[in-house]
C-alpha cells in the first residue's frame, strides 16, 4: 500500500511496524541456506498481481510446487495422489461411475456448472471482493460452502476445494460462509487445480524461490519506503479541531509522538481497539468477527520409513477429524524447491539441502479452533512425525503461531458485511485494509488494496 501511494504521488507515507522484520505474514527464516515459508507460502493462477511485482523488483524466480500427496487413512496410512483422492470421493457420491473416462467428464461436467453458477451470481469483476451482490442473491448464499454444493448437485468438487482451501486454513467447507469460498475459489484457480499437470506446466501453484519475505523487502528497499521497524503504535487520537492524528509509539525505552493526516489500520480490527477508537459503526461490525489458528513449525527429522510422494502432505484424516492442533500439511521446503518427486523422492535418493546432509527439514501445519498449548502442539506433531513418517530423530527449529483468518459468521457475510465495512472506507480519515476485511491470503490484500486505490483515485 506504501508503495502504490508513493507510486500515485504522496511522499510524506511512514509505515510503523512492530516487530523487527519487513513482511508480517510473509514470514521466511532461512535454515540450511534454505527459504522456509512460515506464513505465506503458495501463489495460484489469479496472483497476477503478486507475480508482476516478482518480475518489476527482481525478487527471485516463481517455480511450480509440486502437488500433494494425499493420506485419507489414520489406520493404514497409504499415500495417494491428489487425483486419486478426488476419484475416491466422486466413487463415493457416485458409484454408478465406474470407468475413468466418464469420472473425468462427470467432473469436467461439474467444473463448468460452478464457472456458470459464479458468472451468473456475480458477472466480471477485477480483483477478489466482487461488487456488492444483489440482496436476491445474498439470501441464496446465507449457508455454508458445503450446502452450496449440494444445493447445485456439484458437491464432487469438494475434493478439489478441500485442497485448495481447508488445507490453507481458511476453514471446512461444512462451516466457512459459501461467500468466503467463492471469493477465494474462482473458477480459474478451480479449472487450474483441477488440471492434471504436463511436462510443460508442472504445476499450477507456485512458491517464489527466494520467498514472499524477500519480496517485500525488496520493494521497500528499492522504493526507499519509509517504515520503523520495532516501533510498536500503542496509542492513536483523533484530533477533531485540526482533524489530525496524534500516532504514540515506543521506541528505544521511551515514548514518541507525531502527527499524521491520514491512518491506514492493517492488523486485525477486532484487536486494535484498545489502539484507536474506532467509529461506533465500525467497531460493531469489527467486534463481530473471529479467528482460529495456524501452527507453523519447522523441524529437523531424519527421512523416516515412510515418505510420501511428492515433498507436500495433505493429512486429510486429520484435517476431516476436526480434531485440535492434528497435523494437517507438511512441505519438505527444499525438495518442494527444486522439485524432487516421485522416487527420487520417496527413496530419499538426494541430500536435503546444498549442504550435502541427509536431514529433512520441513515446516508442518497445525490447525486449532481455540489458541494452542505450546506443549500440546509439540505432543501432537511429534505423536504424528514418528508414527506416521516413522523417523527417528526429530527437533524444532522454529515456531509460529498465528492468529489466522479473522472471519464473519455464514449469516452476518450474507448481510453483506465485508461491502458494508469497504463503504465506510475514507470516513473519519482512516482506511482498513488486510485480511481481517478481505481474506487471509497475501493475494487478497493485495487486490483489496487496489479496489481501494482505483475508488480513492477515481473520486479525486
Amino acid at each position: 500500500m506504501a508503495y502504490k501511494l508513493k507510486e500515485a504521488g504522496y511522499r510524506n507515507v511512514t509505515i510503523f511496524e512492530k516487530t523487527n522484520y519487513i513482511g508480517g505474514k510473509s514470514d521466511t527464516r532461512y535454515h540450511r541456506r534454505v527459504p522456509h515459508e512460515m506464513g505465506t507460502v503458495y501463489a495460484q493462477p489469479d496472483y497476477t498481481e503478486i507475480y508482476r511485482l516478482v518480475k518489476e523488483f527482481d525478487a527471485g524466480n516463481i517455480l511450480p510446487m509440486p502437488s500433494p500427496t494425499v493420506w485419507v487413512n489414520k489406520d493404514q496410512p497409504t499415500p495417494i495422489s491428489n487425483l486419486e483422492n478426488n476419484l475416491q470421493i466422486l466413487a463415493t457420491l457416485r458409484p454408478d461411475i465406474t470407468d475413468m473416462q466418464s469420472a473425468v467428464l462427470y467432473i469436467q461436467q461439474a467444473l463448468g456448472k460452478y464457472a456458470a453458477i459464479h458468472a451468473q451470481m456475480f458477472g466480471s469483476y477485477e480483483g477478489e471482493l466482487m461488487p456488492r451482490p444483489s440482496n436476491d442473491i445474498f439470501s441464496q448464499l446465507n449457508m455454508t460452502f458445503l450446502e452450496f454444493l449440494r444445493v447445485h448437485d456439484i458437491e464432487v468438487l469438494k475434493g478439489l476445494i478441500t485442497s485448495a482451501m481447508t488445507a490453507q486454513g481458511y476453514g471446512h467447507i461444512d462451516e466457512v460462509s459459501a461467500l468466503y469460498g467463492l471469493m477465494w475459489v474462482t473458477p480459474r484457480f478451480l479449472t487450474a487445480v483441477a488440471t492434471p499437470p504436463s511436462p510443460e506446466v508442472k504445476s499450477v501453484v507456485k512458491i517464489l524461490s527466494k520467498g514472499f519475505q524477500f519480496l517485500w523487502a525488496e520493494i521497500a528497499r528499492q522504493t526507499n519506503l519509509d517504515i520503523r521497524l520495532s516501533n510498536p503504535v500503542r496509542k492513536i487520537i483523533h484530533l477533531p479541531h485540526s482533524n489530525k492524528f496524534l500516532v504514540k509509539y515506543w521506541k528505544c525505552g521511551r515514548w514518541y509522538r507525531e502527527l499524521f493526516d491520514f491512518v491506514i489500520v492493517t492488523p486485525t480490527m477486532k484487536y486494535m481497539s484498545n489502539i484507536i477508537t474506532f467509529p461506533p459503526k465500525a467497531k460493531e461490525m469489527f467486534d463481530k468477527a473471529f479467528n482460529y489458528y495456524y501452527t507453523t513449525s519447522l523441524v529437523d527429522t531424519d527421512y523416516g520409513a515412510k515418505r510420501g510422494l511428492t515433498p507436500q502432505d495433505y493429512f486429510t484424516y486429520n484435517i476431516n477429524s476436526k480434531e485440535e492442533s492434528a497435523v494437517w500439511v507438511h512441505r519438505d521446503s527444499y525438495a518442494a524447491l527444486n522439485y524432487i518427486t516421485d522416487s527420487n523422492y520417496t527413496k530419499g535418493l538426494f541430500p536435503d539441502g546444498p549442504d550435502g546432509q541427509f536431514i529433512q527439514s520441513s515446516v508442518y501445519y497445525q490447525f486449532s479452533k481455540q489458541r494452542p498449548e505450546w506443549a500440546t502442539l509439540t505432543r501432537k506433531l511429534k505423536d504424528h512425525v514418528l508414527n506416521t513418517e516413522k523417523v527417528t530423530n526429530f527437533k524444532i527449529k522454529e515456531r509460529t503461531i498465528w492468529n489466522y483468518f479473522p472471519r464473519y459468521s455464514v449469516s452476518d457475510m450474507a448481510t453483506g458485511i465485508l461491502w458494508d465495512i469497504f463503504d465506510l472506507q475514507g470516513e473519519h480519515g482512516m482506511w482498513y485494509i488486510g485480511s481481517s476485511v478481505s481474506f487471509e491470503s497475501v493475494k487478497s490484500v493485495v487486490d483489496y488494496n487496489n479496489l481501494l486505490l482505483r475508488q480513492f483515485l477515481c473520486n479525486n
